[in-house]
């Protein structure tokens, strides 16, 4: 997990910037070798370096060519959490002396003149968000070589030449020479060649996205429509408005509605790297204290990404912000599903720009009229009846040109409900390690079709209230891990146990184990049986090690 002060930027160990002192003696020769590159060594291809500061901070090792080039530095774009690891190694293995303020503006300066474009990002962007999602590794050699050890996507939050990618091999057996006896099931070094050589030819340094998308601008001052969902929360709606500061940053302001009617603020500030990635600091009013970290569509107009607790990264919420502009622009509907046959249903449609919206200009589709309808800018709440015959299924908004996709829903039953995550993990902690908690969310469904045998074609009606409890997962005799592993409260939050060993189990084992995790929601008008669902979930030891970025 990467870590960004109050200010959206990376946050620096103070104490080992201040007291560094660089001794290229200590360096290892190996090392020298790679980073002290003559220039007439340098490869044709590479970034001109113009920011002085990195220049005088990294050229003791990093030579300068004609063309403004350094040696590695000048070969290799990354995200701004990439920049921040490599910089962080630099202070902590090699005692480059840097101020805070210095470390800060030489990754910003990285990470905006050699970053990645929205387009580069947009398929790996959800390990940077830290989320819990399994990864397709499309090649072979590279999930036997590279994703034993970390995740595919940080290798695909990055571009290299040729040269730089196979020099990663050298670099990874200096620092870790156990991994070849880790690996020894392979020929790690002939695997990694292979992975490489598909790395460079995947991810060169110059690529059709970069010519294209390189200097895209950052937004300045502007008002943004936000749409949102937080696990165990629901689905809200709001705005943000963005004040470009003296130095580059944003402040941010940001009121949101719930779809229960609940309403919150968020103010902080961050900022864009490369134009497009977007970090920031926030707090709810409540209290809640949040990372951002989203990424600008290349056309410059949407936002999307996840917000999570400093503490916590797997407990945040997901957000699309979409510019406003002169246009109307349909984000929400709450409720977003009503069932068929019902008269004075209330509704509101959320967006950006209903000036001028009448009953006559609004549409949700075959069978659904509007009886009443008040708006303002942002809003439309609207009285509906909903025919007995109506056809069940998703169906768009529509008000003048804008168009809310599959954002309203016309239902005949609940049928089902289930629980997310179907499968999860969390871990013991809060003594010497953080503990991992897992927030759950149980949805409605209604069956699109009578006959069908299957979930596909099924409606999500979304989320629903609840009770919740915790059932043994039987995996031995005499199982009881219900009563060690931790406990879920009334809204779907599960907290684990501490780590430690426990006396008052078998052998005095620690609080680990497997449970089932099961929701209960209760009939509403119309139906006739309560429905129930249950996710699985283990309870693990503590992550003993966490990296940086994944």
């Amino acid at each position: 997990m990467v870590r960004f002060r109050d200010t959206g930027e990376p946050a620096w160990r103070m104490e080992e910037c201040r007291e560094a002192n660089m001794n290229s003696k200590r360096l290892p020769l190996l090392l020298l070798g790679w980073v002290c590159l003559p220039a007439t060594l340098l490869c044709a291809e590479g970034l001109p370096v113009k920011s002085q500061l990195v220049r005088d901070a990294c050229g003791a090792c990093h030579r300068v060519d004609a063309q403004q080039r350094m040696s590695r530095i000048s070969y290799a774009r990354k995200t701004p959490e990439g920049w921040e690891e490599t910089v962080q190694r630099m202070v902590r293995l090699h005692k480059v002396p840097l101020s805070s303020s210095d470390a800060r503006e030489i990754v910003r300066y990285l990470s905006d003149s050699q970053g990645l474009t929205a387009s580069e990002l947009e398929k790996v962007s959800y390990a940077l968000e830290q989320r819990d999602e399994p990864e397709q590794v499309p090649n072979e050699a590279a999930k036997k070589a590279c994703s034993t050890c970390h995740s595919y996507a940080k290798v695909a939050l990055q571009r290299r030449t040729k040269e730089e990618w196979f020099k990663l091999k050298d670099f990874l057996l200096a620092l870790y020479p156990t991994l070849v006896y880790q690996h020894r099931q392979i020929d790690w070094p002939a695997v990694a060649d292979e992975a490489l050589t598909y790395f460079a030819q995947q991810f060169p340094l110059e690529t059709p996205e970069w010519r294209r998308e390189k200097d895209q601008p950052a937004p300045g001052d502007s008002t943004w429509l936000v749409v949102g969902s937080e696990r165990g929360r629901g689905d809200y709606v709001g705005q943000a408005s963005l004040k470009t500061g003296a130095d580059g940053s944003r402040e941010v302001q940001t009121s949101v509605e719930y779809a229960d009617g609940v309403k919150a603020t968020l103010r902080g500030q961050g900022r864009f790297f490369a134009g497009c990635s977007w970090r920031g600091s926030m707090e709810w009013q409540d209290g809640r204290k949040v990372r951002e970290v989203f990424h600008l569509s290349a056309d410059g107009n949407t936002l999307k990404g996840r917000w999570y607790l400093y503490d916590h990264p797997e407990i945040g919420g997901d957000e699309v912000l979409y510019r406003i502009d002169a246009q109307p622009r349909i984000a929400a509907v709450f409720p977003r599903a009503v069932k068929r046959g019902v008269k004075n249903a209330e509704i509101t449609i959320y967006g950006s720009n209903f000036q001028g919206l009448k009953t006559d200009s609004l549409s949700l589709g075959e069978g659904v009229k509007i009886d009443k309808i008040n708006s303002s800018a942002d809003r439309a709440t609207l009285q509906i009846s909903v025919a007995p015959d109506a056809k069940i299924g998703h169906r768009d908004v529509r008000f003048g040109t804008a168009t809310g996709k599959e954002l309203f829903t016309v239902y005949d039953t609940v049928d089902y409900i289930r629980v997310f995550p179907e499968q999860a993990m969390a871990r013991i902690g809060g003594e010497r390690l953080p503990k991992k908690l897992t927030q759950f969310e149980a949805r409605a469904f209604s069956k699109g079709s009578p006959s069908a045998t299957n979930t596909i074609g099924d409606l999500d009606l979304g989320p629903v209230k609840v009770t919740w409890r915790v059932n043994e997962a039987a995996s031995s005799i005499d199982d009881n891990d219900i009563k060690y592993v931790g406990s879920i409260d009334s809204n779907g939050l599960f907290t684990p146990a501490v780590e430690g060993p426990n006396p008052e189990r078998f052998r005095s084992t620690n609080n680990a184990g497997d449970i089932w995790v099961e929701a209960s929601y209760a009939p509403v008008a119309g139906d006739t049986q309560t429905l129930t669902a249950r996710g699985y979930l283990i309870v693990a030891v503590p992550l003993y090690r966490r990296s940086l970025i994944p």
